[in-house]
């Protein structure tokens, strides 16, 4: 009962910095990017502290709840940014000189040649993914899929490194690192079941996920699967990496998906054109199949300005609303008629 007692106060004691922090960083002056120069120099300034640098505001989000008042965070990339083909820019070869330690998530994520040179040259850089068993990582068309936020009982093993590579840097404080991290896991896999039970009340039939790029494929084998069949519930129009220019031929492969399951609700990304999506709703109905495009996008690559949590907790609200309610224009609000 103490051990439970001591993590539900570190728990809390989470929640309240994250809402303190997501306050103080609505309020901060930003140019470009997540931070800005001002949040730059204040993080370049900052000392008896673990300076700490990840690549995205994901990661960052994390290490920050494990870390505390005992690191500074930055994050290379900003909220709304394309972590695929992000290419260093000004600025960020401080970030990453004048950092103690550098999370960054591997599988191939950070995959540019500028990203690829800075991280190589730095000598403390921790994946985060690092923990996750090879068995447990998708492959798509031969390549790693990265998105392993997607599923959050995965993204929990992410804390282990990042525990482990605080209490190195900073021994004296090792313990509270672990009390921390452990707390994480509990607040994780809290939010994982929630997801679960969330996503397995729509019924199988409906549980097909249709979106602008293969990020989801984490999210549908952790919630959408039904008796361990998943990779028929999701479908995407690009791979795992956007790209700019789209085929006819996988506008085709879409639109047979949605006709073939009967689809009636497909979803775009937050960072990402709609166009693609628009083209796959205008030749379904020119098929005679009915399908919506949901008014609320999901987050896929990015986080927006909230934390992990509420960026996971947002997509299952939106894929529930609209996957559920799919039939009755009433109880839809959501989705674009």
């Amino acid at each position: 009962m103490a051990t439970l007692r001591k993590l539900l106060v570190v728990c809390f004691g989470l929640i309240f910095a994250s809402c303190f922090t997501f306050f103080f960083t609505s309020c901060a002056v930003k140019k470009g990017g997540e931070n800005g120069e001002d949040e730059l120099s204040r993080w370049m300034k900052s000392f008896g502290q673990v300076k700490v640098c990840a690549t995205t505001p994901l990661i960052a989000d994390t290490v920050r709840q494990i870390g505390g008042d005992h690191i500074s965070v930055i994050s290379l990339m900003g909220p709304d940014i394309d972590p695929h083909s992000y290419e260093i820019v000004k600025g960020d070869h401080d970030k990453i000189s004048h950092a103690d330690l550098v999370f960054a998530n591997g599988l191939s994520l950070e995959h540019s040649r500028s990203m690829q040179r800075v991280l190589g040259e730095h000598k403390n850089v921790v994946f985060v993914s690092e923990r996750i068993p090879n068995n447990e990582i998708i492959i798509v068309d031969g390549s790693p899929d990265p998105h392993i936020w997607m599923d959050v009982e995965l993204w929990s093993l992410t804390t282990f490194p990042i525990q482990a590579a605080l209490s190195k840097i900073d021994p004296k404080n090792a313990e509270l690192y672990r009390e921390r991290a452990e707390a994480v896991r509990v607040k994780y896999k809290l939010i994982n079941e929630e997801i679960k039970a969330r996503m397995q009340s729509i019924p199988a039939a409906r549980r097909r996920l249709v979106t602008s790029h293969d990020a989801f494929n984490y999210f549908a084998k952790q919630y959408l699967a039904k008796e361990g069949e998943w990779k028929s519930r999701v479908i995407a129009i690009q791979g795992l990496a956007p790209e700019e220019q789209i085929s006819s031929s996988e506008i085709k492969r879409v639109v047979d998906y949605v006709i073939n399951y009967n689809v009636k609700v497909i979803f775009a990304e937050k960072n990402l054109s709609r166009d693609s999506l628009l083209k796959v709703v205008d030749a379904c109905r020119r098929s005679g199949q009915y399908v919506a495009l949901a008014k609320e996008e999901l987050f896929g690559d990015t986080m927006g300005k909230g934390s992990y949590i509420e960026m996971m907790e947002h997509n299952a609200k939106v894929i529930e609303l609209n996957l559920k309610y799919e039939d009755d224009p009433k109880a839809r609000p959501q989705i674009y008629s």
